[in-house]
């Protein structure tokens, strides 16, 4: 089960401000108030993931190729690196061994509300994903800068699994930061240090789904969890940057979202608990 922290009640400006280096047009800076709840100190692991596999039987949409082939993930020795690959899904995300302490990932949003539905059953719990304002009032835990360990962009491998110049045989990143975190693809879910929280990895190592349409322009998506069914182009709202962010991408405000049968080699997710 999820080890989980208690997330205080509280108000924060939701954005970022217009000199914020990296700022995207959709970070639009308004007042939001978030009640107390409970979130995952760290992401869902390869070895949670596992025992819903094993108990279910459950077949992921990577595995089934739906829509497209395999999962979005890296390949060093292909012409394009990126691209939808038949040979990943969430066993084998990338070209190397995976631990099974780091996060599960190649999941889509429908992987992940099965997964949920699983849990809930099994421990007799109410998990959920976080809203979009859940996650980045968690992500920021009281900051007000780009990052909740400041605005350097260079000190993050301290403190996240991103894009950096740390040498490897799978090659190097174009736009990284000016650090070295020893790794490539992802890490351990508990690895680097924590927020004021105590959550792991909100920033870096994986992308993480929301439970809230994305919503260009802040009207009130970003606050709730979508109940109507979805259809195929709907958007779903992630959140963090995943190992492969640049610095612009790892930043709290940084807005993303995907569809829900999407998946990728660096998207997973982390659960609330309700009370």
């Amino acid at each position: 089960m999820p080890v989980i922290a208690d997330i205080p009640s509280g108000c924060f400006v939701m954005g970022s401000p217009e000199t914020e280096l990296g700022r995207g047009d959709n970070e639009i800076l308004h007042r939001v108030c978030i009640q107390a709840f409970k979130l995952a100190k760290h992401e869902v692991s390869v070895a949670e993931f596992k025992q819903f596999i094993t108990a279910t039987h459950y077949v992921t949409d990577a595995e089934r190729n739906r829509e497209e082939q395999g999962c979005w993930s890296y390949q060093q020795n292909a012409e394009k690196h990126w691209d939808w690959w038949q040979w990943a899904n969430w066993k084998a995300p990338v070209g190397r061994a995976l631990q099974t302490n780091e996060p599960v990932t190649c999941v889509s949003f429908d992987d992940v509300t099965a997964y949920i539905d699983w849990l809930n059953k099994v421990t007799g719990q109410h998990y959920r994903l976080p809203t979009e304002a859940e996650w980045e009032y968690a992500a920021r835990a009281g900051t007000a800068t780009a990052r909740y360990w400041g605005n350097n962009p260079n000190i993050a491998c301290a403190y996240a699994n991103v894009a950096d110049e740390s040498k490897s045989v799978f090659g190097k990143w174009m736009q990284a930061h000016h650090c070295e975190d020893g790794h490539f693809f992802s890490v351990a879910v508990t690895a680097l240090h924590a927020n004021k929280f105590g959550l792991h990895n909100m920033l870096g190592n994986a992308w993480e789904w929301t439970c809230s349409r994305y919503d260009e322009k802040y009207s009130g998506a970003e606050t709730r969890c979508i109940t109507k069914k979805l259809g195929f182009e709907d958007m779903i709202v992630i959140r963090g940057g995943g190992w492969n962010a640049d610095p612009d991408r790892v930043r709290a405000g940084h807005r993303n979202w995907s569809t829900v049968w999407s998946r990728q080699a660096n998207l997973g997710f982390r659960l609330v608990r309700e009370y």
